[in-house]
């Protein structure tokens, strides 16, 4: 069965839709007459990005996009089983659930993948040094081809793309807004690029579409080598800050992660839809995850170490973290 046959068994989509976003920010940057003599750890990554460089085009075999299987993804994947009104449903209705939320989940790495692709192109002007401008230059590429990918397998296979999220709708216009480089980089290497790898290795580990498990091992490679990037520069960065405006950066992650959390709000929507008991559901999955802790632990654990590194998980936001339900 080709995966694209599947388009017309879907959940309705939003039928108003803002198309377009704009913004108009100052940008801080610097023009550098000085170039270093001696590349240190950055320009090693730079040196790996173009070693790596793949095309989204001819290195993905997007000519094996037959699936023998009519939903997304494997049955372990699926934290509604369990639940009575779900498993009542019909296996028709079932697929036709699993493929709108796998639409828009993808979608919303879609957009999350052109939020970064806008903020690496402001910080190649913004980096202060040009061994950074260096690497920022090669990380629009890989954003590029980020977003070449996605918005192909979604219109190509999945069968459609849907609206971001209000919350990273709001996320990506701070980032794009905000004129002070290092809350770009923050937002983008930290945020976005962790919260992002972990979200990779779980479709990895799930997905039954060929072309997707393909792609996604180049682009978790890409993000791999973006955070080390963020990873080396910040950390020297924010030890000159003054506490105050360390504790402004380390709460900008931790509120955004909160609010992006639970974002799509695709279970109570899918329950909305049904007609189903959204209390009830929300039970089944709060016990799934209680089952399964190592859904959560694996998709922040990745921040985590980064916030760590950099300076960013201060006592004060490990406290906030540990208080929260949503990182249990």
């Amino acid at each position: 069965m080709m995966i694209k046959d599947m388009r017309n068994n879907r959940i309705p989509s939003e039928s108003s839709v803002q198309q377009r976003s704009d913004f108009s920010t100052k940008i801080h940057g610097s023009i550098l007459w000085k170039y270093e003599e001696e590349p240190g750890r950055i320009h090693s990554l730079y040196e790996l990005a173009k070693a790596r460089m793949w095309n989204a085009r001819s290195d993905v075999p997007w000519q094996d996009s037959n699936h023998n299987h009519p939903f997304p993804t494997l049955d372990e994947g699926e934290p509604m089983h369990g639940f009575s009104a779900y498993d009542a449903l019909a296996e028709s209705d079932r697929c036709r659930i699993s493929w709108w939320r796998h639409a828009l989940e993808i979608s919303e790495i879609l957009h999350g993948e052109q939020g970064a692709l806008l903020v690496s192109s402001q910080l190649v002007s913004c980096m202060p040094t040009v061994e950074a401008k260096l690497f920022a230059s090669s990380q629009v590429f890989d954003e590029a081809r980020h977003v070449e990918f996605f918005s192909r397998y979604l219109h190509e296979i999945v069968g459609e793309i849907h609206p971001p999220s209000n919350e990273l709708r709001r996320l990506i216009q701070t980032m794009v807004d905000d004129p002070r480089w290092d809350m770009k980089f923050i937002a983008c290497q930290i945020l976005i690029e962790s919260l992002a790898m972990a979200k990779f290795q779980e479709i990895r580990q799930y997905t039954r579409v060929p072309v997707l498990a393909f792609a996604i091992d180049y682009i978790a490679a890409d993000e791999a080598r973006h955070v080390k990037f963020g990873v080396e520069f910040l950390k020297e960065h924010l030890r000159e800050l003054s506490s105050v405006e360390l504790a402004e950066r380390s709460d900008f992650v931790l509120d955004n992660v909160l609010r992006l959390a639970n974002s799509l709000n695709v279970y109570t929507r899918i329950a909305e839809k049904y007609g189903w008991d959204v209390a009830a559901l929300r039970h089944h999955l709060r016990q799934y995850r209680i089952r399964h802790p190592e859904i959560n632990r694996n998709r922040f654990r990745q921040l985590f170490i980064n916030m760590k590194a950099v300076g960013l998980l201060t006592e004060r936001t490990h406290a906030r973290m540990m208080s929260m339900e949503v990182f249990r």
